[in-house]
């Protein structure tokens, strides 16, 4: 049966059941959120980690995947389904992520706040930029189940805007994150944007020698 679903339906359909899973154990939830057992907010931190962290990891591999499978090193296929895998994984954890957030009855951020830019009363920059950051990954998966119904070079800009999304989503997590104060913390932002850095450098890398390469290739031979 999930075969005979797009997989866009199949995500809302995720969505959707996550929404109601969640709000059907709202009462439960808010009854946890006490000081001395912050339920909720360890919901919120532990869903916003992990879609920064898969988030990443979907750029990276689709650096991976731009480079042909990082310069031959990896399959290119196996590369292109993580890449589409965590890119996933992003999505529905960051939706995770907005639901508890709202559903905290401490956080003080609205429905309205976490999906409409400058919306919130509080924390209005943070906030603004983790819900940027939402509607760009919303973007990328639109237009990626578009891909086929739009231009090239349309698709790729914003494909390419996936990398915005990410620093988005990092500027994010550490304003509003009581835990960037840990130097554990800063130091997991800092590797794992210094390795993504390295990756679009060995990508550069790997296509100016293709280019070199090519125009070799093509001057006549002396």
């Amino acid at each position: 049966m999930s075969r005979a679903l797009p997989s866009s339906l199949r995500l809302f359909l995720l969505l959707v059941v996550g929404a109601l899973c969640v709000t059907s154990a709202r009462e439960l939830l808010g009854a946890l959120s006490r000081p001395d057992l912050p339920m909720m907010w360890w919901s919120a931190r532990a869903f916003g980690l992990l879609a920064y962290v898969a988030l990443w990891l979907s750029a990276l591999f689709g650096v991976m995947v731009s480079a042909k499978g990082a310069g031959g090193l990896l399959d290119k296929a196996t590369v292109a389904a993580l890449h589409n895998r965590w890119a996933l994984a992003a999505l529905v954890a960051t939706a995770l992520h907005v639901l508890a957030v709202v559903f905290d009855p401490v956080s003080g951020v609205t429905p309205l706040a976490a999906f409409v830019p400058l919306a919130s009363a509080r924390l209005r920059g943070p906030i603004t930029l983790g819900t940027v950051a939402l509607l760009g990954m919303v973007g990328v998966a639109v237009t990626t189940e578009l891909s086929r119904r739009l231009p090239r070079w349309m698709w790729r800009a914003v494909h390419a805007s996936a990398f915005g999304t990410l620093l988005l989503a990092l500027g994010h997590g550490v304003m509003t994150g009581t835990d960037t104060s840990s130097s554990t913390m800063r130091v997991f932002y800092l590797v794992s944007m210094a390795i993504l850095v390295g990756a679009v450098v060995q990508r550069i890398l790997l296509a100016t020698r293709g280019a070199s390469r090519r125009r070799a290739a093509a001057s006549p031979q002396g």
